[in-house]
């Protein structure tokens, strides 16, 4: 007996959403990449002449297409709540990266329009999906480590930002920090009661004035007393280097490594082993798992593993991270949308 393959868009066809792309296409044999869409129809063309899909000039023509079961939505964050509702309105499952949206209000109104019909909604926290990350989680979910206590997570990107001040921490809470928000809930089980951020210009360009924070230091208090201590800091230059460190009260889970293979090279100058340049290569397997579960949770209609209240709760966080940086104090999770 044979299925026919989930028929799969997506809208937004840069660095990220062609990366999609290529797994549904290439990588995930249930699946059939039909469509994608682009604000720059070049972009969409190019990605869609390559991958053997159709180039859509809007995103109500991918919409309004029979051959799309599902849509991944990988546009800038700005846009996410509209097009995540046009597509969950019409009965689109969707794959939504994060953040889910800017504000909890547009987080609601995301998930109404999930409940409203039959679509599903996922989140894209691909990190949940990496293999040490998921152990991890199976590991303290066991309890053979013992309670879980404290989360330290450690988030560098190899570039520096070079946003202009007015943007704040905001463009790092809801592109970077906001993995490890998740990541914090994902494993001491938790909701998130504050967050206490302190962000400063700590690179080469120093001396540059005007330029928002390329580091933060976040401290979260989790509402049943545990805590979580998170760096997040753009311009190491040295490597994309993503690790996590969960204590328990009987052991410790630590997982990720900056180095990209167990290869070890010795010669007269020292020693040295080659590091992961950014988060596609570091995640790969972890993005191609994410897109597999979401294609076959539409085909079996099963609930999401990462849903639009885990996206709502990350979002909360960053936005409280982003009202301590600009207040000096420490500021609660808001629960409602206003």
């Amino acid at each position: 007996m044979t299925h026919e393959r989930v028929g799969v868009g997506v809208v937004g066809t840069g660095l990220m959403g062609r990366r999609h792309a290529e797994n549904v296409a290439r990588w995930i044999p249930e699946a059939r990449l039909a469509a994608a869409f682009d604000a720059d129809q070049k972009l969409a063309s190019r990605v869609g002449q390559e991958l053997d899909a159709v180039a859509c000039a809007s995103l109500d023509a991918l919409l309004d297409r029979d051959d799309v079961r599902a849509v991944i939505i990988a546009s800038p964050s700005r846009f996410h709540a509209e097009q995540a509702v046009a597509a969950l309105s019409r009965g689109k499952d969707v794959l939504l990266e994060k953040p889910m949206a800017h504000s909890l209000a547009d987080c609601d109104r995301v998930i109404a329009a999930a409940e409203r019909g039959s679509a599903r909604l996922q989140i894209g926290f691909m990190r949940r999906y990496d293999p040490a990350y998921a152990e991890a989680k199976r590991l303290v979910a066991s309890g053979a480590l013992g309670e879980p206590l404290l989360v330290r997570a450690v988030h560098r990107d190899r570039e520096a930002t070079h946003l202009p001040a007015a943007s704040g921490v905001t463009d790092m809470m809801f592109e970077s920090t906001i993995h490890d928000f998740d990541l914090s809930r994902f494993f001491l089980g938790d909701e998130i009661a504050s967050v206490t951020t302190t962000a400063a210009v700590l690179c080469h360009t120093r001396g540059a004035h005007g330029h928002a924070p390329n580091a933060a230091l976040n401290s979260v208090r989790f509402a049943g007393g545990a805590l979580a201590d998170i760096e997040t800091y753009w311009g190491a230059l040295y490597a994309y280097d993503v690790r996590t460190e969960v204590v328990c009260a009987e052991g410790t889970a630590m997982i990720g490594s900056e180095r990209r293979t167990s290869l070890d090279v010795y010669t007269p100058a020292g020693a040295s082993h080659d590091l992961f340049p950014g988060f596609l290569e570091r995640f790969a397997d972890a993005y191609r798992a994410e897109v597999s579960d979401f294609v076959k949770g539409t085909a079996e209609r099963r609930p999401p593993a990462v849903s639009g209240l885990d996206g709502r709760a990350a979002v909360a966080a960053a936005l409280a991270g982003i009202a301590s940086y600009e207040s000096g104090v420490t500021a609660p999770v808001r629960i409602s949308g206003r």
